[in-house]
């Protein structure tokens, strides 16, 4: 609906609620026949009337649900130095990814209120924040504990910098290598050079550049390579994180190989070879959880609207005059009637 005829139908409903509440203080019923006991009853009355007008306001014309996936902030999670021979700059490195998975919470069902979880101990129930340390299980209910203090003597020794060791040609990282990736950019203007000299000169090499840095108490082993204007950084697994093929039993096996069956699976992979476009591809199950908390969130709205509506035209017609609760406190009591005394026989 465009703005303009929101704001119309908004003026027009609230104009005509404005009126009524005006014709009805300026009616005779409100001319000097109110009870000073009525008074507090009035004034309420009156706060509540606005209430409710201030209410219709924002919920006369409810807006669309814009409901959307989580968007993460492109603040950078690490700074410091790259490294590599005669270069030396600063740098920033930013999350190159994100999750768009939408977070549902668990509620109880009859209350709807969120479930919260509290740290226990199976022996003396709920505990402080203060008694809990670590420890390894090395027998099953055996455990060795470590203090954070002799955590932090084994962490690597927090040096800002990524330092690039070498280069590679592309075929000699594997997919599975690639861990988590970054992207990496200049951190301030006198870094500008030397970061957009490096990245052309890889760009033109084609090579992934090696090297390692420490982030979050971890020393990570990186590769380097040019995507537009930006530099990527992505961990790489170490080789005790992968694990060897060789343990598949079901490989094992030897089979005979059918030349043609091969040609033919060949043939096949040639006949649907094409050109990757990642961006046609999109998460249904999100796509249809996220239309489905919007139909549920335009009902609830939906709903609550005419609830409110509803409240506030109910008002507007009681404090007009016609209703009866506004009615009954500003009319006065009705005149008592004399109680005559009862003749006696003595009197003539």
């Amino acid at each position: 609906m465009p703005c303009d005829l929101r704001n119309l139908l908004t003026e027009s409903f609230l104009g005509r609620l404005a009126r009524v509440w005006m014709r009805a203080f300026e009616s005779q019923k409100f001319r000097g026949e109110i009870p000073l006991d009525i008074v507090p009853v009035f004034i309420y009355h009156k706060c509540r009337f606005f209430t409710l007008l201030a209410r219709a306001a924002a919920i006369v014309i409810p807006k669309k649900c814009t409901i959307s996936p989580r968007r993460q902030n492109m603040r950078a999670l690490w700074t410091g130095r790259l490294q590599f021979s005669l270069f030396d700059f600063p740098i920033k490195v930013y999350s190159a990814t994100q999750s768009n998975d939408i977070s549902l919470n668990m509620l109880h069902a009859p209350c709807q209120s969120k479930i919260k979880y509290e740290k226990r101990c199976p022996v003396h129930g709920p505990i402080l924040e203060g008694e809990i340390t670590k420890g390894y299980e090395f027998e099953a209910g055996k455990f060795v504990t470590l203090s954070e203090t002799e955590l932090e003597t084994l962490a690597p020794k927090a040096q800002r910098a990524l330092e690039v060791l070498f280069f590679v040609d592309q075929p000699a990282l594997e997919p599975l290598l690639f861990d988590t990736p970054y992207y990496m950019a200049p951190d301030g203007p006198m870094a500008r050079e030397a970061f957009n000299n490096l990245r052309e000169a890889m760009r033109s090499s084609g090579k992934y550049g090696i090297g390692h840095m420490v982030m979050n108490r971890k020393q990570h082993l990186v590769a380097l390579w040019v995507k537009e204007n930006a530099i990527v950084v992505s961990t790489l697994r170490y080789d005790s994180e992968v694990r060897d093929v060789a343990l598949l039993d079901d490989l094992k096996a030897a089979t005979k190989k059918n030349k043609e069956e091969i040609q033919m699976a060949a043939d096949l992979i040639d006949k649907h070879t094409k050109k990757f476009r990642y961006k046609s591809f999109k998460d249904g199950y999100q796509e249809k959880l996220l239309a489905l908390i919007k139909s549920k969130v335009a009902q609830l709205q939906a709903a609550a609207q005419t609830k409110e509506v509803e409240t506030t035209a109910t008002y507007a017609t009681a404090v007009s005059g016609n209703g009866a609760p506004v009615k009954r406190g500003m009319e006065k009591a009705p005149p008592t009637a004399k109680k005559t005394r009862r003749k006696t026989g003595t009197d003539n």
